[in-house]
């Protein structure tokens, strides 16, 4: 039985009534719904249906699982569920095949049980359902049918909205005010007044950089505002964009988007595979955004990166970074898992169309959307294009229960567009008497390769052309000297195609050992893999578990590459030159061990452990120990470039087009049964919804895709012309919803037929229509921060907050709680130990493993840093603790909006985290000490007084003075912490120290301090 993935991203409530009830009558929440659309029904469709809904042909046990009612009545043997209670409920029975075994075939992945048990403890409600039209859950074909063009706004063509007549034409300072002015008038009210320089400064200086404004800038902020107000924010405000905290600010709100993280997550196994490589993509965000590049260029990038032409190593390289986006996505386990390809096809198209569109497309998977305008068809036509593309994320922790392995990109030091279509594994191209060169020092055997050998026998799987000679694999060749001399050396040309990391030993090249010996006497040439990591990808030589001497070299020979390599053994000093070095890479007395044996292999080791994966050419073998200049002709003949591959090799994640692109069939029910296949394309819901009178240039546009390709650059064209009509609409509404802390449209994911509608959409269409005019994200935040409207205050009159509490009319700011990341950037900033330098690389970057696996014994690989919080190791499931307590998005799918909540576990961050207590503890002890005596003589510059200590820290934390009412609040608290410790901590000064950190801490918990307005 095929089996449907827990992973399916949520899909946007098929099936569903906008108002939808739970099992038991009680409202849905957004996040109960997510979860059910998300892994409940999918697997109902997938596994259930058949038998157990109103469209069966004939329903098993009288049980109806399509529906609440069906559900909670039950079939021939009672209810199915019990609310809150899965280990009552016959459903979960059946699923664990306790008693009753459903489905029959074959138990469902324990993921999928997993996930059902959780469903009925969240009380296990069951939104209604519309009956689908036909045989349950099967797949249709593309219908023409009308579409209510009102509510589909978002996929008709933006409008050319004039700025609207107001009556205080001297309020706005940017024609958005306008729009904004005319919905406060027409409610008949009026905004509140502009907030003040010191509210001003601060807001400006977190939303474009995340970090604070000192008391001293405040000041002179103050100071100028009362001269020039105008120019004094727009110096402000370009100052900030210019900046390169700027990037590091609104890289992190993509990123959110982007569902970037440094781990897998959990498989649905337990397991949770590093991504080494992942903080390279962060990085190309952060530079992206600092240098404004143009969005319709940076979502080309990201989803076809690897497609477009590059004028430099740089510019190629940044873009086969940038297409990380479709490889760092959560992937399920690909254990018993035989849509696995699919579930990562699901992600990227999912992915794409919500974080560009604002439209969920992956419901469609299974079956027709039932409430927005995309039929199956549709959903197969993108994932043709994503079908076709090679998803490149790495090793997976070397299991491949959670995902089989795949390449990386190789960034490159030089690159020019004649590379591109080089063949992506290297070849030789020896001169045409280099073989001749080699018999001239006469070995016993020389086998050129390129066809089967006659002194050599083969076993295994081996095949050989005039290009890329012997292609071994699970192979070996073997042969015997004639005599067992402890002098002869072997030469030969090997490519390895195994990742370094990705088993124990990466290779076994050669052997001179008696075949099949367990002992393994002899000589045993190879290379280091996983079981030392210090080894990774360096030649040793091994004598056999008796002698146990085992010798590495230091090069690193990056998978992929050929090389050249000769050992040589001159009675006990053995000697391996690699690639034409003067310098051997091995020169080492090593015993010989072979004894009387005269048998060699190579491609493998004598007992056929970790054989070659890759090439062989031009091998020979001698029955004495060649001279260091012998070995030096060997390579010099060949005509290659003396010296190794680079010994760092720089890899990231990223996609690259398959070797032969196709079309995708339809898979009924999102299963493993295929239907039609459907050329590959885009969404046809705008052209169904165009006036045909007046169609956009957009629907008109002719698009088609290569052949050649996957269509990845296709995709990129259309969801970036000018005239998409969601595009442009939902980035802008992205920004104006981190500036404002609500979008004008309230759901920023969701702009189908369940999302909110625009609170002002002339505002909307007016921005978008801006926006994709240069595409530039930074004048577009400049714009709305030069605005009116943003400038607002965030106090106004009792009969504004009564009529519009949500403040939908934008009639004055919001008050806003710091995010994770500027709560702590704030702190370490206040503590004067932020380091504001860019973080490098990753905690992770040299970690391929299950960072959490055997389960109970999870390691963290968090480590303590003072850099801004984008640098830290963001690994799912497992996310940075002095982030995890506000919110911080899990990674597993899209947020393009973290969730605002207010629970226990925040207040004991702020009373009992490490690092909280830890930066309290550096504010504190930053600052001149108090003398400890009052009596005691103060040294200028050294010692101040307590109540001057007071201010500097207030300044530093809430940067300003305190009133004298505050100062004397803080030295009454100081003194009696100081009075309460006396008792237990013997140490003046240390009292000294905790008080006053304890005082540090009261302020950077303060609302003052975590709130923005």
């Amino acid at each position: 039985m095929s089996r449907l993935a827990r992973s399916l991203i949520v899909c946007a409530a098929c099936f569903l009534f906008v108002n939808a009830n739970s099992a038991h009558g009680e409202t849905l929440s957004a996040k109960d719904r997510a979860f059910f659309e998300n892994k409940i029904r999918p697997a109902l469709v997938q596994h259930c249906y058949e038998c157990h809904s109103a469209g069966a042909e004939s329903i098993g046990g009288n049980l109806l699982l399509d529906s609440s009612d069906g559900i909670l009545q039950g079939g021939q043997t009672g209810p199915a569920l019990v609310a809150k209670k899965p280990g009552e409920s016959l459903i979960i029975q059946a699923l664990r095949y306790h008693g009753v075994e459903m489905p029959p075939d074959d138990p469902l992945n324990e993921t999928i049980v997993n996930d059902f048990v959780s469903w009925v403890q969240r009380g296990g409600q069951f939104p209604k359902s519309i009956e689908p039209n036909g045989p349950a859950g099967i797949a249709s074909v593309a219908k023409e049918s009308p579409l209510d063009r009102e509510a589909f706004w978002s996929f008709l063509r933006r409008r050319d909205v004039p700025t609207p007549m107001i009556d205080d034409t001297n309020w706005p300072r940017d024609p958005l005010d306008q729009f904004v002015l005319a919905r406060i008038e027409g409610a008949k009210f009026t905004p509140a007044r502009d907030a003040d320089p010191a509210t001003l400064i601060r807001r400006l200086y977190v939303d474009l950089v995340g970090l604070q404004p000192t008391a001293e800038e405040t000041e002179d902020f103050v100071a100028d505002f009362q001269i020039d107000q105008p120019k004094t924010v727009e110096r402000l405000v370009d100052q900030l964009l210019a900046s390169s905290q700027f990037g590091e600010r609104w890289g992190r709100h993509w990123l959110d988007v982007a569902r970037y993280a440094e781990s897998n997550g959990d498989d649905g196994l337990g397991r949770n595979a590093s991504f080494p490589h992942a903080w390279r993509y962060r990085d190309y965000v952060i530079d992206a955004i600092n240098r404004d590049v143009p969005y319709d260029r940076f979502i080309t990038e990201q989803i076809a990166g690897d497609l477009l032409p590059a004028e430099s190593a740089e510019q190629r390289n940044r873009q086969l970074v940038a297409t990380g986006f479709l490889a760092i996505g959560a992937k399920p386990a690909a254990a018993m898992n035989k849509l696995f390809p699919m579930d990562v096809v699901d992600d990227q198209i999912n992915t794409v169309c919500t974080a560009v569109m604002g439209v969920s497309v992956a419901c469609a998977r299974c079956h027709d959307h039932k409430h927005d305008p995309i039929p199956t068809a549709d959903y197969y036509a993108l994932a043709g294009i994503f079908a076709s593309t090679e998803t490149l994320y790495g090793l997976a922790g070397n299991e491949k229960l959670t995902a089989p392995p795949t390449a990386l990109h190789e960034l490159k030091s030089t690159w020019d567009e004649s590379q591109r279509h080089q063949p992506t594994s290297a070849s030789t191209d020896f001169p045409p008497n280099y073989s001749d060169t080699i018999d001239q020092l006469r070995p016993l055997v020389h086998a050129k390769l390129d066809k089967a050998p006659g002194d050599l026998k083969v076993a295994g799987d081996v095949s050989y052309t005039a290009a890329n000679y012997a292609k071994v694999k699970n192979a070996d060749l073997r042969g015997a000297l004639n005599n067992a001399e402890d002098s002869y050396s072997v030469a030969f040309w090997f490519k390895n195609n195994t990742d370094n990391l990705a088993r124990p030993i990466t290779a076994y090249l050669f052997s001179r050992a008696k075949l099949g010996d367990k002992q393994l006497p002899g000589d045993h040439l190879g290379i280091g893999g996983a079981h030392d990591k210090s080894r990774s990808g360096k030649l040793f030589v091994f004598n056999g578990n008796q002698a146990k001497t085992s010798i590495v070299g230091t090069t690193v020979i990056a998978s992929g590459t050929w090389n050249h390599v000769v050992m040589i053994r001159s009675k006990n000093r053995v000697r391996v030159f690699l690639n034409g070095q003067l310098k051997p890479e091995i020169d080492h007395e090593i015993a010989a061990t072979f004894g009387d044996s005269t048998e060699f292999c190579f491609a493998n080791r004598s007992d056929k452990f970790a054989p070659l994966d890759g090439n062989l050419a031009e091998f020979a073998i001698f029955e004495r120990g060649l001279t260091d200049d012998e070995s030096q002709r060997l390579h010099l003949a060949s005509g290659q470039p003396r010296g190794a591959a680079p010994a760092t090799v720089v890899l990231a994640m990223g996609t690259r087009d398959k070797a032969k692109p196709a079309d995708c069939k339809i898979h009924i029910n999102g299963g493993a049964k295929k239907g039609a296949a459907v050329p590959r394309g885009f969404l046809t819901a705008y052209r169904r919804l165009s006036d045909e009178k007046d169609p956009s240039k957009f629907v008109a546009a002719n698009y088609s895709v290569n052949a050649d390709e996957s269509g990845r650059r296709e995709l990129a064209a259309w969801l970036t012309h000018r005239d998409h009509p969601q595009t442009s609409r939902v980035m802008v509404n992205r920004i104006w919803q981190h500036l404002f802390g609500q979008g004008i449209v309230a759901t920023p994911d969701d702009f189908g037929l369940y999302g909110a509608r625009p609170s002002h959409p002339e505002l909307l269409d007016h921005l978008a229509n801006r926006f994709a005019e240069h595409w530039s994200i930074k004048q577009m935040i400049r714009a709305i921060v030069l605005s009116r409207t943003y400038q607002l205050d965030c106090q106004t009159s009792q009969r504004i907050l009564d009529a519009d509490p949500a403040n939908r009319l934008l009639a004055r700011h919001n008050r806003r709680r710091l995010d994770a990341e500027s709560l702590r950037d704030s702190m370490l900033q206040a503590s004067g130990q932020i380091d504001l330098n860019p973080g490098q690389g990753s905690a992770v970057e040299k970690v391929v493993s299950l960072i959490n696996w055997p389960a109970g014994e999870a390691t963290t690989l968090h480590r303590d840093s003072n850099h801004r919080s984008i640098y830290l190791c963001m690994l799912r499931h497992a996310p940075p603790p002095e982030l995890a307590a506000f919110d911080f998005p899990d990674a597993v799918s899209i947020a393009g909006q973290r969730n605002a909540t207010t629970l226990p576990t925040q207040s004991l961050f702020l009373l009992n985290s490490p690092f909280l207590v830890a930066q309290s503890s550096a504010l504190a002890n930053s600052l001149p000490k108090a003398p400890l005596n009052a009596n005691a003589d103060s040294v200028p510059g050294e010692n101040v007084s307590d109540a001057e200590r007071v201010t500097m820290i207030f300044r530093r934390a809430l940067r300003r003075s305190p009133t004298t009412d505050e100062q004397q609040a803080a030295l009454r608290h100081i003194q009696a912490i100081e009075e309460k410790l006396s008792p237990t901590v013997d140490d003046a000064h240390q009292r000294q120290n905790l008080a006053w950190a304890s005082f540090c801490q009261a302020l950077l918990s303060c609302n003052e301090f975590r709130y923005i307005d």
